[in-house]
């Protein structure tokens, strides 16, 4: 059980280790190998957490995928993603899949709002990428659309799970040629943290670069 924080700013500490993150719900998640190898778990932010983490992410009017070092936050936010850079979070992974993650470099992004006509598109993510981390953190979803689906194939109605982008859903999943997903149009605000262990950062940096440039015209941000 996690320790009370001292003040809203301050993240609890956990006994399992995580100041955020609940080790077990990820832990008791099964790996699925079909349609891909994928793990989804429910809750996986510690429930004590949630006030915290709400508080203190960063404010985003942009769409798109945008790199951590491009928004600001608090204490509680920097806590789950000291989290998710952590040894035991990486070990959690390595497990679940029989990877061997420990020399790769990683990478961060999040997301804030989505527009419809651009985002929830059909694709496998970047062949860069080896395993893709999306954390959803959305106090509630009642929307048809921008519920993430897990497919078989590239139709978007072919789908073996549905994730809706509630706060504390996670989904983990080996990068490959089919690992297809995508969601159905959605326009407004959606919040995840994209994390992803990767071959290189060279080309993943590049696109970010050529896409960004313009985030402090258009990125609040939250002190």
């Amino acid at each position: 059980m996690a320790d009370a924080p001292k003040n809203a700013n301050e993240a609890p500490i956990a006994s399992d280790g995580f100041a955020i993150l609940d080790a077990d719900a990820i832990m008791r998640a099964p790996l699925h190998i079909e349609p891909y190898h994928f793990v989804f778990a429910s809750d996986a932010i510690n429930p004590a957490s949630r006030s915290v983490v709400l508080a203190d992410a960063p404010l985003i009017s942009s769409t798109g995928s945008i790199p951590l070092s491009a928004v600001r936050f608090g204490p509680g936010f920097r806590a789950l993603i000291d989290d998710l850079e952590s040894p035991r979070f990486r070990e959690i992974v390595e497990s679940k899949f029989n990877v061997d993650l420990k020399e790769r470099p990683t990478t961060i992004s999040v997301r804030g709002q989505l527009r419809r006509e651009s985002d929830g598109y059909v694709h496998t993510d970047m062949a860069e990428k080896i395993i893709s981390v999306l954390l959803y953190l959305n106090s509630d979803w009642s929307d048809a659309g921008g519920a993430l689906r897990i497919l078989r194939s590239k139709n978007i109605d072919d789908y073996a799970l549905e994730i809706p982008p509630l706060f504390g859903n996670m989904l983990i999943f080996l990068r490959s040629n089919r690992s297809w997903h995508g969601h159905l149009a959605y326009e407004g605000p959606r919040m995840s943290v994209q994390f992803n262990w990767v071959k290189s950062t060279r080309h993943i940096g590049q696109h970010w670069r050529h896409r960004f440039n313009f985030l402090k015209t258009f990125t609040s941000f939250r002190r």
